[in-house]
Parts: C-alpha cells; structure tokens; sequence
C-alpha cells in the first residue's frame, strides 16, 4: 500500500508538476497572443500610416524625379551656354585682334595718305608754277610778238613813208 501511495504520490507531484507548466506555457500562449495582438493593431496602424504616407511619398518621388530632370536639363544647358561662352570669347578675342591689326593698318594708311598728299600738294605747286611761268612765258611771248608786230608795222610804216618820201623827192627831181 505504501507503494500505492507512493506512486499516487509520485504521479500526484508529476501531475501538479505538469499542471504548472501547462499554466506556465499557458500564461505564455497568453503573453504571446497578446504579443501578437499588440503586433496586429501595430501592423494595421502602419498599413494605414503607408498608406497615408504613399500619397505624399509618391508625390515627393515624382517631384524629385521632376526635379532630378530639371537638373539634367540645366545642367546640359549650363554647358551649352560654357561653349557658346567659350566660343562668344573667342570670337570677341580675335575680333580685338583684327581691330588692333586694322587700327595699324589704317595708320599706316593715314601716314602713307598724307605722305601722298604732301607730295600731290608739291607736285600741284609744282604744276601751278610750271603754269603760271607758261602763263608768264606765253604774256612775254604775246608781248614780244605784239612789240613785234608793232615794230615790224612801225617799220613798214616808216618803211612806206621813207618810200613815200622817196617817191614825193623822186617826182621833186
């Protein structure tokens, strides 16, 4: 009998022993369920905050995809206006040059122009010198041949009135 009480004995300690942790794995089922209770309500909340936050997420992607497209667009034409730039500072370089050339060119024309000048304004004098003594020669020439002229009329005339007086003393004798 006292095995019999030993056994219920030990069958009564496995039994509670088993009962406690069945409350033990219970209170943890229950702890776990409460868990996952805790982790569903947080899960929901979150699926509600997405999708709340998609909206303005979305719309903040696609405005930074705008905007990330704005920026290759400047930036492209940031670089055609560096080109156009380099090119534009080319051009006004070498178009400073040819004015600098053409500034020595036009003075060099300008003291050629008044070198010519000089010597046109001689030659002028020149001609007009050249002139005035031809004007002057050909009055002294007209000059003479009238004096010429004059004399040779002058001598005819006294030519003929030694004639007539040769003549008026031939007819006398």
């Amino acid at each position: 009998m006292q095995n019999d009480q030993d056994e219920i004995r030990e069958v009564s300690t496995e039994l509670s022993q088993i009962k406690k942790q069945h409350d033990d794995v219970k209170k943890l089922v229950i702890a776990k369920q409460d868990d996952l209770e805790k982790i569903k309500k947080e899960i929901d909340s979150l699926g509600v905050q997405e999708t709340t936050a998609e909206g303005p997420v979305f719309q903040i992607k696609s405005r930074l995809e705008q905007l990330e497209e704005a920026l290759d667009t400047t930036k492209l034409k940031i670089d055609e206006e560096m080109l156009q730039k380099y090119s534009y500072s080319y051009m006004l370089e070498r178009m400073k040059k040819d004015h600098i050339a053409t500034k020595i060119l036009t003075a060099e024309y300008e003291t050629s122009l008044k070198s010519k000048g000089q010597i046109l304004d001689l030659e002028n004098q020149k001609s007009q010198r050249t002139k005035e003594e031809r004007l002057q020669s050909k009055s002294t020439f007209d000059s003479l041949m009238k004096n010429i002229e004059l004399e040779q009329k002058e001598r005819k005339k006294r030519i003929e009135e030694l004639q007539d007086c040769i003549k008026n003393k031939e007819e006398s004798v």
